[in-house]
């Protein structure tokens, strides 16, 4: 029978993880008096986020990506959806699949909540909450084709970031970095 400790750990399991733990002291202890450290330094003198040029030739200057988690709906302000006004009060389509948490959702499609106008030359439809930028339209690029394979906004928020919902994957800005070099060893990109 096997006791239930508060930390979950066995003293025999402590002993094993902190011997792990010295090992691994001791590894660096010894490799810092081979000077195996200078030597890795010395084959790359810039650290990962020294200045650098981008590795193919790049036309851009630089990237704004701007993600706001927690800012207005797109919905509201640069995704138009005339088909929302059209079926505005009514339920949600059948065979969809809109599963949350294991229940189905149940709500009615909703209108925006502020006109859209176009904006500029190219008639860019952008809310009314933003009449501002509405003039700038002709030098905004809006990617109005992302969609999220996870109804959690959370994991949504990191696949529209890095193309996946499983964290660990390079970002947007850490692959604008790698093509287009950086100026700035403070910020990873």
């Amino acid at each position: 029978m096997k006791k239930h400790y508060p930390c979950g750990n066995t003293r025999r399991e402590f002993v094993w993880e902190m011997g792990a733990g010295f090992a691994g002291l001791a590894l660096t202890s010894l490799l810092e008096q081979d000077r195996f450290f200078d030597r890795v330094n010395a084959a790359e003198p810039k650290g990962p986020l020294a200045p650098r040029d981008g590795h193919f030739p790049v036309k851009a200057k630089s990237v704004i990506f701007l993600m706001m988690n927690g800012a207005p709906s797109q919905v509201d302000t640069f995704d138009y959806k005339p088909e929302l006004r059209k079926h505005a009060g009514m339920p949600l389509p059948e065979g969809k699949d809109y599963i949350n948490s294991g229940n189905r959702k149940v709500g009615f499609l909703t209108p925006e909540f502020r006109p859209f106008k176009p904006g500029g030359e190219s008639g860019l439809m952008i809310s009314d909450f933003f009449p501002g930028i509405r003039k700038h339209a002709d030098k905004l690029a809006i990617i109005n084709s992302c969609h999220a394979d996870s109804h959690a906004h959370g994991s949504a928020l990191v696949g529209m970031n890095t193309g996946s919902t499983f964290i660990g994957r390079p970002s947007l800005g850490g692959w604008s970095a790698y093509g287009l070099g950086t100026q700035n060893q403070s910020l990873p990109g």
